[in-house]
């Protein structure tokens, strides 16, 4: 079961779930913004356990756990999840149940993965699992199934810049095309190619252009005696929230364009979840501060590379 926009809230179908006592033992909740992810997770395991947790999730509380990647190589390992699993098999000590915490979920390498299994498949008693990430198709589709998902709101901004919209109708357009026609061979691949191309060169022309707009506004008010290094910095920062809010419409366009796929053509399964998964990729290289219209360019390509195999 999936909530998601335009359905019952999440936060009304849980809260639903715990009055009548029928919440799954496993919840894999997602969205774009971890932190907002994870401060829904902690409101949630408050409310099992009955008591007020602090903002990382554990304060004081014996029967509240918590699975992380590793700080350096931000990898959930093997013996970090046996130790985790080895902590809810006791019984609760002050709450009537457990919860355990896996921040960014995505993140367990195949043993990991392969250990938690085993645990979704014969889970403990009196035991919550809260599997939080942004990047829900990254994880084992086994693992997957054996959850039940929560798809929180995004929170983000509308869009309203009309090139803005002009070219997510066409990116929208162009997926619908290659879902239709499913490009192959030398008549139809270049065809595709120069397609996205000019998307990515209509992409940086956006970003530029509304950059040099919004700064001329903002600049109006900024003091007389402001140095060009900070001026500089300002107009970067500007540029940078601008492309990630792009990209992050991007997502939200290709999530949805995807659930409508999946309801029409389930043939297509499999290569529309590995579109996801390529965006899922390209949103983790923007972590990694590399340029959106390179992270843009990998994923169409990809995408391309997807539906003309």
């Amino acid at each position: 079961m999936t909530a998601g926009i335009g359905q019952e809230s999440p936060y009304a179908l849980i809260d639903r779930a715990i009055q009548e006592n029928r919440l799954a033992h496993a919840l894999l909740i997602y969205g774009q913004n971890l932190k907002g992810i994870e401060a829904f997770a902690n409101e949630l395991a408050s409310k099992l356990v009955d008591s007020q947790l602090s903002e990382e999730g554990l304060g004081w509380h014996p029967d509240v756990f918590a699975l992380r990647p590793s700080k350096k190589s931000r990898i959930i390992s093997v013996d970090d999840t046996r130790e985790l699993i080895r902590n809810i098999q006791h019984s609760p000590q002050k709450a009537d149940r457990k919860v355990a915490f896996i921040h960014e979920a995505d993140r367990f390498n195949p043993s990991a993965a392969n250990a938690f299994l085993k645990t979704l498949e014969e889970p403990p008693l009196n035991t919550n699992i809260l599997l939080l990430t942004t990047r829900p198709h990254s994880l084992m589709a086994t693992i997957r199934s054996r959850c039940q998902l929560f798809r929180l709101p995004t929170g983000a901004n509308e869009i309203e810049d009309a090139r803005t919209l002009e070219w997510l109708d066409d990116y929208r357009s162009l997926l619908s095309d290659m879902l239709a026609k499913q490009p192959s061979g030398k008549s139809g691949v270049p065809h595709y190619i120069m397609g996205i191309y000019g998307l990515i060169e209509r992409f940086r022309n956006i970003i530029e252009a509304i950059t040099k707009e919004t700064w001329k506004e903002q600049s109006k008010q900024l003091p007389e005696d402001l140095d060009d290094d900070e001026r500089i910095a300002m107009e970067s920062r500007i540029s940078i929230s601008l492309r990630h809010e792009f990209l992050s419409a991007i997502e939200q366009a290709t999530e949805s364009f995807t659930r409508d796929a999946l309801a029409n053509r389930p043939e297509a399964a499999s290569k529309l979840v590995k579109s996801i998964q390529e965006l899922e990729r390209a949103s983790g290289l923007l972590r990694l501060n590399l340029r959106p219209e390179t992270a843009l360019e990998t994923f169409l390509l990809k995408v391309l590379r997807i539906w003309s195999a």
